[in-house]
C-alpha cells in the first residue's frame, strides 16, 4: 500500500534524524551520504517518488486554497533543500510521526539552491500524504517551473535520476506544486503566506476563490496572489524611518511590493486576524525569526546558514493556552537550531583564548552540544477566540 511507502519514508527520515543529532554538527553541503536515496526511499526510490508524487497531487487537488490547521501547530519557513536541517529541527522539536496532536506547516520554498532537494521534496511529500489533515504544504515562489529550472531543482532530478526519469519526476512535481494552497490559516486567527500580503486590499475569502491547478503564467497574471508568494514587509524598529507607510515597489522589481505596518494592522483587522506568519527572507546573521509590525507579523526561516549568511534555523510553535482572565491565548515561540557558522566561530574563539587545538575532545564534544544552544523562551501571545 502506498500508505506504508509513505510511512517508511518518515520512519526512515526521523531515525536518520535521531542518528544526525549524535553527531558533530555540520553544513547541510558538507553532508554527502551516497546511499541517502535508498536509505529514504527504498532501492526502488523512482517508483515510490512517483507513486508518492502522483498521490499527492491527487489530494491537494481535493483540499482548499486556503487549508486550515489547528493548533497546537509548528509552522516551518523556507527549507530549500537542506534536508539535514529540517531532520534536526524534527530531532530537536518533535516531528508529525511521533506527535499525534501536532499540525505541522511548511510555508514554502522546500527546493532549489541546497543540496537535497530532491529527498526534501519527497519527504514532504510522503509526511503529506501520510497526513493529510495534519501536515500543511504552502507554496512558495520557488514552487515554480521558471524557478525551479534557473535555480537547480530541474538539475537535481536529472542528477539523481538520470536523463530520461529526472524529466518524469520534474514534470510530476509541477503538476503537485500547480496544486499547492497559497496559504493557511491557523487556529482561525493566524495567517500563513509564503512572502506578505502586497497591497493588503484582497479577503480571506479571495484565496477560496483561487483556480488551481495554478501555473506561473496565472500567478504573474494576477499582481496580487504574485504577491502573496513574492512581496516584502517594510522594515521597522529602531533603525526605521517611522514616517513610511502604505505600499511600496519592491527592489525585486516587476509587480513585487513592499507593504508597511498600517497596511498589515488594516489587513488584520478586516479579515479578523490577530498575526500573519511568512517567510521568504533570510537574514545575514538573524536567528531565523523577526517580529515586527507591532507584533502583527513574524518571520521565519528554518535554512539554516542559507547562501552563507550565518543565520540560525527556526520554526514558530503555536499553542492555545488561557489568560489569566480565563480567555483564549494563542502564544507563538520561536524554537532555533543553531548555526554551524555562529557554532564554529565560537569555537574557534574560546579555543584560542584557552590556547587548545579545534581538533581537542572538548571542542568535539561542543560541537554536538550547541546545536540547540540559545533557543528563546519568551512568547508572543495573541488574545482571540481559537
Amino acid at each position: 500500500r502506498l500508505q506504508d511507502r509513505a510511512k517508511m519514508v518518515v520512519k526512515q527520515a526521523m531515525s536518520l534524524g535521531r542518528k544526525l543529532a549524535k553527531e558533530p554538527d555540520i553544513f547541510d553541503g558538507e553532508w554527502n551520504d551516497p546511499s541517502l536515496m535508498t536509505h529514504l526511499f527504498s532501492t526502488e526510490y523512482l517508483d515510490t517518488l512517483m507513486l508518492l508524487t502522483n498521490v499527492a497531487c491527487k489530494l491537494l487537488a481535493t483540499q482548499p486554497c486556503l487549508a486550515i490547521a489547528k493548533a497546537p501547530c509548528k509552522i516551518f519557513g523556507d527549507i530549500h533543500g537542506q534536508l539535514r536541517d529540517l531532520l534536526m529541527l524534527f530531532s530537536a522539536f518533535g516531528n508529525p510521526l511521533e506527535d499525534s496532536t501536532m499540525s505541522f506547516v511548511f510555508n514554502g520554498d522546500f527546493v532549489d539552491r541546497g543540496a537535497h532537494q530532491l529527498e526534501v521534496v519527497g519527504l514532504l511529500l510522503s509526511l503529506k500524504v501520510l497526513f493529510p489533515d495534519r501536515v500543511w504544504l504552502v507554496r512558495g515562489n520557488h514552487e515554480d517551473r521558471q524557478m525551479n529550472e534557473k535555480y537547480g531543482f530541474q538539475d537535481a532530478c536529472d542528477r539523481l535520476l538520470g536523463k530520461e526519469f529526472g524529466p518524469k519526476v520534474f514534470e510530476l512535481m509541477q503538476g503537485a506544486f500547480n496544486r499547492l494552497p497559497v496559504a493557511c490559516l491557523v487556529a482561525e486567527k493566524i495567517l500563513c503566506v509564503h512572502g506578505g500580503i502586497g497591497d493588503g486590499t484582497w479577503k480571506l475569502d479571495d484565496l477560496r476563490t483561487i483556480p488551481r491547478p495554478l501555473a506561473g503564467d496565472t500567478i504573474t497574471s494576477n499582481s496580487w496572489i504574485f504577491n502573496i508568494l513574492w512581496s516584502d514587509p517594510i522594515e521597522d524598529g529602531k533603525d526605521a524611518d517611522p514616517n513610511i507607510f502604505g505600499v511600496h515597489e519592491s527592489p525585486r522589481g516587476g509587480v513585487a511590493a513592499q507593504f508597511a505596518w498600517n497596511i498589515t494592522k488594516t489587513f488584520c483587522a478586516r479579515n479578523g486576524l490577530s498575526l500573519i506568519v511568512r517567510s521568504h527572507q533570510s537574514k545575514r546573521g538573524s536567528r531565523g525569526f523577526d517580529v515586527m509590525h507591532e507584533n502583527m507579523l513574524v518571520r521565519v526561516f528554518s535554512a539554516r546558514d542559507y547562501e552563507g549568511h550565518g543565520n540560525d534555523g527556526a520554526v514558530l510553535q503555536v499553542n492555545l493556552e488561557e489568560s489569566e482572565e480565563g480567555a483564549p491565548l494563542l502564544v507563538v515561540r520561536p524554537q532555533v537550531v543553531r548555526s554551524v557558522t555562529k557554532a564554529r566561530n565560537e569555537e574557534e574563539r574560546r579555543a584560542k583564548e584557552e590556547g587548545r587545538s579545534l581538533t581537542s575532545p572538548r571542542v568535539k564534544k561542543n560541537r554536538r552540544a550547541s546545536v540547540v544552544a540559545g533557543v528563546p523562551s519568551a512568547g508572543l501571545g495573541r488574545r482571540g477566540e481559537p
